[in-house]
């Protein structure tokens, strides 16, 4: 399960900045709501050392995650993938 876990130590900018950061459970094109007003960066990671996870879009505090294996074949059924992102919070 993946949740806002956390502030950054320094405020970057005007607003302090979150961490939302565990595991989801998606397929190539899912989405993944933050709970963030916008997100500045995230990192993905699947757990199956087979297949490839990458963000292919950020809207706001979403982020869609492309899912591939090795061939790449997108994966249609849910996996584990690990994500952080940091944002700016609601």
């Amino acid at each position: 399960m993946a949740e806002i876990i956390g502030a950054l130590d320094k405020a970057i900018g005007k607003a302090q900045k979150k961490v939302f950061a565990g595991t989801v459970s998606v397929a190539n094109g899912d989405t993944v709501e933050t709970g963030l007003k916008s997100v500045d960066v995230a990192i993905v990671t699947s757990s199956n050392a087979a297949h490839i996870a990458a963000v292919t879009g950020i809207s706001n505090g979403t982020i869609t995650i492309g899912l591939m294996d090795n061939g790449g074949t997108p994966v249609t059924s849910a996996e584990t993938v690990y994500i952080l992102a940091i944002g700016d919070p609601q």
